[in-house]
């Protein structure tokens, strides 16, 4: 059969900031996009709004992004708004952080069901599939704008700087880590009864979770007679199911003088200052709504030699306690947009079955891809990853490929603290990192902020500006995982 669906007409309503896309073809079942206005006009990128449509006829309207339920208080990872008639219908939603495009999906009243686009496909690839032919839906787009903060250039980041979260504070927090006048430098361990350097720098996190409002605490194990492993942990009582935890977590502690391959550093930016900063982020957001589930954010010791740690957190879980999935984020950074892999690994992965935990790949690509233009970077590290493996992203400096890819795989090498919960509780754990092993300043007195912003640096943009997108991106995956898992958690089916 010649389809008639070759010609996709654009329309035009309510200025240039509104198109959409309909199908010639038995058209009479299709809603037409000059049935529908939406205002405003232009969505602020990275915050929720209020957003009103008004049809003129009956009809289905899908939002596939965040919204604030009125009802329950909870978000929800989308909904349908159904007109049995003309009228008007609003939502708070979360318009998307970085892209200058939000999608409706415009249906039948009633409507069900609306298949979807690959979770590595844009929208505006989908529409043009010959898939998105069969779907008998319509769909229309909106203009989004994310406003700068006139504080910065470009080069300093202002793309990124705005919203319930932002890469640019995700910056200045590594600047305080990284900083070696600030005192929150040597965090090896603790070892010792008294770490005053690391006690000073977990002092400080509990006060940023207290200040968020968080339950935030810093519990100390014994792991010897002579040592004790701290960890900061804040918590958010969920007001549903407040014995299930949805976790979030990075290693405090950087690898302390004489480790290898690098013989230690007295900063640990990449390793780890910027997974701290990136959760803590990502917590001031989420800390800012209620939750279905308890929130938990953690901050482990002794990561580097030996997860006493995280390991200790495990035994001391409370008794009735389940944890439902774990989000960690290790050595990251310096990756999209620049020319390094973005590593996002996910376990268990249990008897060298394939994809066994697909359902967390495809939620974490479509998180991703649904806030930001990175589809075809999410092709390109699944291809490298099934091409050549593991260790050509994060052992591999192959930078000067000039590769821009994101890599969402299930892993076989957990390689930090999402490793012991996965294993240990069978939790389906994620993990956000970037060149390890492959770089000459891993665990090594070169690991500086500095040199993160000398990696990033790229033929079209300075490394500050890069390291803030880079910071950006993972902080509102990780923002938006959470929400999602929060309504749906990935309970481990292997």
């Amino acid at each position: 059969m010649v389809r008639a669906f070759a010609v996709c007409l654009t329309l035009i309503i309510l200025g240039p900031c509104i198109s959409g896309c309909v199908s010639p073809d038995d058209d009479s079942k299709l809603i037409s996009v000059d049935k529908i206005t939406i205002s405003p006009e232009v969505l602020l990128g990275a915050q929720f709004q209020t957003v009103e449509f008004t049809a003129s006829s009956s009809m289905s309207i899908h939002v596939p992004y965040l919204v604030l339920d009125e009802e329950s208080g909870y978000v929800v990872n989308s909904t349908t708004l159904d007109f049995a008639s003309s009228g008007t219908q609003s939502v708070e939603m979360l318009a998307p952080s970085n892209f200058n495009m939000s999608y409706f999906l415009l249906g039948e009243h009633g409507r069900e069901e609306w298949p979807m686009r690959a979770t590595n496909q844009s929208w505006s690839e989908w529409f043009d599939s010959t898939d998105f032919e069969d779907t008998r839906y319509t769909y229309i787009e909106h203009s989004v704008l994310r406003a700068n903060d006139s504080t910065y250039t470009i080069e300093e980041g202002a793309r990124h700087s705005t919203g319930i979260i932002d890469g640019r504070n995700v910056f200045e927090w590594l600047e305080i880590f990284a900083d070696p006048q600030t005192g929150y430098n040597d965090r090896w361990g603790p070892f010792t009864l008294n770490d005053p350097t690391y006690m000073r720098a977990a002092n400080f996190m509990q006060g940023e979770l207290q200040g968020m409002g968080y339950d935030s605490q810093v519990h100390r194990y014994w792991i010897s007679d002579f040592s004790y492993a701290v960890n900061v942990c804040g918590y958010k009582t969920g007001t549903m199911y407040p014995d299930e935890w949805l976790v979030l977590g990075a290693h405090l502690d950087i690898a302390e003088s004489g480790s290898p391959p690098g013989g230690g550093t007295h900063i640990g930016a990449h390793d780890n200052g910027a997974g701290v900063a990136l959760v803590l982020e990502a917590a001031r957001g989420l800390a800012q709504f209620d939750h279905r589930r308890t929130l938990v954010v953690c901050f482990w010791s002794n990561e580097e030699n030996g997860y006493d740690g995280v390991d200790t957190w495990i035994d001391n879980i409370p008794s009735g306690v389940t944890l439902s999935n774990y989000l960690n984020a290790d050595a990251v950074g310096t990756n999209w947009p620049g020319y390094y892999t973005l590593v996002v690994d996910i376990i268990p992965e249990t008897d060298n079955q394939i994809n066994e935990q697909w359902p967390m790949v495809r939620l974490a690509e479509w998180v991703g891809s649904n806030n930001n233009d990175i589809a075809e970077a999410l092709r390109l590290g699944r291809e490298i990853y099934n091409t050549e493996g593991y260790a050509s992203m994060k052992d591999v400096d192959s930078s000067e490929q000039k590769r821009q890819s994101i890599s969402v795989h299930e892993s076989q090498r957990g390689r930090s603290d999402y490793e012991r919960i996965a294993d240990q509780l069978g939790v389906v754990s994620m993990d956000f990192g970037s060149l390890t092993g492959g770089s000459d300043c891993y665990h090594a007195p070169c690991d500086t902020l500095d040199t993160m912003i000398d990696m990033m640096i790229t033929d079209n943009a300075t490394g500050v500006q890069n390291l803030v997108e880079s910071f950006d991106l993972i902080s509102w995956w990780l923002f938006n995982l959470a929400m999602h898992l929060d309504e749906t958690p990935i309970y481990n089916e292997s």
